[in-house]
C-alpha cells in the first residue's frame, strides 16, 4: 500500500466517531428541547402539521443551529492544527482574552445582573469573554504543568505552582468582579483537574482546600452582592427546609416542573406545559433542563445524564492514551470544564447547588458556550488523532 494512502488510512481510524456521535446527539436533542420549550402552548386542538408549526418559535432554533455551525467551522480548524503549536501561541490567546474581560467594564452589556457580553446589534450577536477563557486557561495550564512533569516527573517546584495559581486567579478576578460566579468556579475546577494530572503533592491539594474554604466564607460575608448571597441562602433553605422555600423563587419553579414530568415526562410538544406557559425564567438557557425534565420525565433525564457521562468517560480515556503530558493535561481540562458545567447545571435545577447562572454543554441557547465546548470537542479530536505517533522535528 502507498505510503500517501497508508497514512490516509490511519488518520481515518484515529477520528474519535464516539465523540462526534455523542456530541451531535447532544446538539439534535438540544434543538428539539428549544423547540417545545419555546413554543406558544399548544392548546391539545392541534391535528395536523401546520397546526404545530404554527406555534412553534424557530427564531432560537435557527440561531442555536448557527452557532453550532459555526462552532464546527472552529472545531475543524482546531483539528487541522497540531496541538503542540498551541504552546507558542496560548500566551498572547490568553492576554487577548485578558484584555477583553477588561474591555468589558468599558463598553460590557449587563445581562441578567452580569455585565459579561459584548453585543453587535448590527450582526445581532453577543460574545462572552469568560468561554473564552475558560478554554485559553485549558491551553496555558497544560503548558505549565506538563512542561514541569517533563522536567521533574510531577509538578512540584514551588515557582511552577504559583505560576499556575496567579494565571488561574487573574482571569477569575475578572470574572468574579461581573459578576459571575458560576465561570469563576469552573475555572477554579480547570486548575484542580489539570494539577491533579500534574501529580501534584497532597499537602498542596489540602492546603488548597483550607484556603478556599477560607475565602468563600470571607466571599460570602464580604463580597458577595446581596442577589448572590440569596441564591445561597435559596440553595441551603431548599436543601434543608424545602417547605420553607419561596414559592417564586427561580428554584422552587425548576423544582416544580421537573416534579411535574414524572417518571416518563409529559412529552415534547404536548398540550401547554409549564415550560411553553413561561412557568420558568430562562428556561432556554440556565433552567433549559427542567423544560425537558418536564418533556422526558425522571428517565429520559437519566439518559441524558448518561450521555454526558459517556462523553466525559471517552474524553479520560483519550486522555490516558495521549502521546504526551501536554495531550493528557489539554483533554483532561476539557473533562473537567464539561463535568463542572454539567454539574453546576443540572444541580441548581434540582436544589443541589447554588443557582450559579451556568448553561448547559451543547444543549442550552447560547453561541459563546457553544463555541468554547466546540472548541474544547476539537481539542479532544486533535489530541487522539495525533496519539500514535509523534513529531520528528
Amino acid at each position: 500500500m502507498p505510503m500517501q494512502q497508508r497514512l490516509k488510512k490511519q488518520t481515518h481510524t484515529k477520528i474519535d466517531w464516539m465523540t462526534i456521535i455523542i456530541v451531535v446527539g447532544l446538539v439534535a436533542f438540544g434543538l428539539i428541547s428549544l423547540s417545545s420549550i419555546m413554543a406558544t402552548p399548544f392548546s391539545g386542538t392541534e391535528s395536523s402539521p401546520s397546526d404545530y408549526l404554527e406555534k412553534l418559535n424557530f427564531e432560537y432554533v435557527s440561531k442555536q443551529a448557527q452557532n453550532f455551525l459555526i462552532g464546527v467551522a472552529i472545531c475543524i480548524l482546531v483539528v487541522i492544527l497540531d496541538y503542540e503549536l498551541f504552546k507558542i501561541v496560548i500566551p498572547w490567546a490568553y492576554l487577548a482574552v485578558l484584555a477583553l474581560l477588561g474591555l468589558l467594564f468599558l463598553v460590557g452589556v449587563i445581562r441578567g445582573g452580569t455585565q459579561g457580553w459584548f453585543v453587535s446589534e448590527t450582526i445581532n450577536r453577543a460574545l462572552q469573554p469568560a468561554e473564552l477563557a475558560k478554554i485559553a486557561l485549558i491551553v496555558f495550564l497544560s503548558k505549565i504543568v506538563s512542561d514541569s512533569v517533563d522536567k521533574y516527573g510531577s509538578i512540584k517546584k514551588f515557582k511552577d505552582i504559583i505560576l499556575c495559581v496567579l494565571v488561574t486567579i487573574v482571569p477569575v478576578a475578572l470574572i468574579w468582579l461581573q459578576p459571575d460566579a458560576g465561570s469563576a468556579i469552573v475555572c477554579v475546577v480547570i486548575l484542580v483537574v489539570i494539577m491533579f494530572v500534574g501529580r501534584i503533592s497532597w499537602k498542596w491539594i489540602l492546603s488548597a482546600i483550607g484556603l478556599i474554604s477560607v475565602f468563600l466564607l470571607i466571599a460570602y460575608f464580604f463580597l458577595l452582592d446581596d442577589y448572590q448571597v440569596d441564591r445561597i441562602d435559596d440553595f441551603f433553605t431548599a436543601l434543608f427546609e424545602p417547605n420553607a422555600m419561596d414559592i417564586n423563587s427561580d428554584v422552587w419553579l425548576s423544582m416544580t416542573a421537573i416534579g411535574s414530568g414524572g417518571a416518563w415526562g409529559k412529552g415534547f410538544f404536548s398540550n401547554a406545559t409549564l415550560a411553553q406557559l413561561r412557568w420558568i425564567r430562562a428556561r432556554h438557557t440556565d433552567y433549559v433542563f427542567s423544560g425537558i425534565a418536564e418533556g422526558v420525565g425522571f428517565w429520559g433525564s437519566t439518559i441524558l445524564i448518561i450521555a454526558f457521562l459517556a462523553l466525559a468517560l471517552r474524553w479520560i480515556y483519550v486522555a490516558i492514551k495521549a502521546k504526551d503530558m501536554f495531550g493528557s493535561c489539554l483533554v483532561m481540562g476539557c473533562v473537567g470544564m464539561l463535568i463542572a458545567h454539567v454539574f453546576e447545571n443540572i444541580g441548581m435545577n434540582i436544589g443541589l447547588m447554588p443557582v450559579t447562572g451556568i448553561p448547559l454543554p451543547f444543549i442550552s441557547y447560547g453561541g459563546s458556550n457553544m463555541l468554547a465546548n466546540m472548541i474544547a470537542v476539537g481539542i479532544v479530536l486533535n489530541v487522539n488523532l495525533r496519539r500514535q505517533y509523534k513529531r520528528n522535528f
